[in-house]
């Protein structure tokens, strides 16, 4: 059986590997699966640096004593930028999480502090608030998707859509209710925190799409009515989505 490492044995490779390669780091930060306690014998360390001043963000992946690092580099404007106009604008702030998560490994001092605080108000200001349209869109794109789900006859075909489907759902359950939605597994973790209850009837929904198609649609119209019902319900006549006037090829 492969031995899962001890978080100190992450945080002395990390500390290393600042102190050899990264000595300007003004803070290093261990996040992830590290810092919240759900690695496994493969998961990576993923390593924030914060600098003085960086020329441009930048994000590496190299081995550091056998062991894969992802490196995210920022000062703190570009970590502003990143996390405000970047990440929160879609519903997700991974960079956020790490620094809240996470432990800085070298000496704090007032840029760490001050990088420390700015996460904190992000994170607790929540994602942008959804407005009709875009909620109309998201009611469209579940509608049409559930449809696809309940008229296939192709369990391949189902599955595809099954799982498109669970991320719209959960990803519209998280932001209509102004919490902070994520991707792969971070989306299934943040609902799950948020709503045991649909957590569990759209992992449910997913595998009988998987084991039993028939069981798995009428979960998943099940689950969608219960998310869309908050929002205005299912949405398809009326629906309209005008192009800007501007896309249009040259007269040749």
């Amino acid at each position: 059986m492969t031995t899962i490492p001890t978080y100190d044995d992450i945080r002395a490779i990390a500390v290393r590997l600042v102190q050899q390669r990264y000595p300007t780091a003004v803070a290093a930060i261990i996040g992830g699966s590290f810092a919240t306690g759900r690695q496994t014998p493969t998961s990576d360390i993923d390593l924030l640096l914060l600098f003085e001043h960086v020329d441009c963000a930048w994000r590496s992946t190299i081995v550091a004593e056998g062991r894969t690092v992802e490196l995210f580099a920022h000062d703190v404007a570009t970590f502003t930028y990143f996390c405000k106009e970047i990440d929160a604008p879609r519903g997700t702030v991974p960079l956020v999480n790490m620094v809240t998560e996470g432990e800085n490994i070298v000496a704090s001092g007032p840029h760490y502090a001050r990088l420390l605080a700015l996460a904190q108000t992000i994170d607790a200001s929540g994602p942008p608030v959804l407005d009709m349209d875009n909620l109309r869109r998201r009611r469209y794109a579940i509608t049409t998707a559930l449809e696809d789900l309940v008229d296939s006859t192709q369990p391949g075909e189902a599955l595809a859509v099954a799982c498109q489907l669970y991320e719209l759902l959960a990803d519209l359950h998280l932001r209509a209710a102004g919490a902070w939605s994520g991707g792969g597994k971070h989306l299934f973790r943040r609902l799950q925190v948020f709503d045991a209850a649909i957590a569990g009837q759209l992992d449910g929904a997913l595998r009988l799409a998987a084991a039993d198609l028939p069981a798995g649609q009428r979960a998943f119209e099940h689950v969608s009515a219960a998310v869309l019902a908050p929002v205005g319900g299912p949405l398809l006549h009326g629906f309209c989505l005008p192009a800007p006037a501007h896309w249009r090829s040259a007269p040749q």
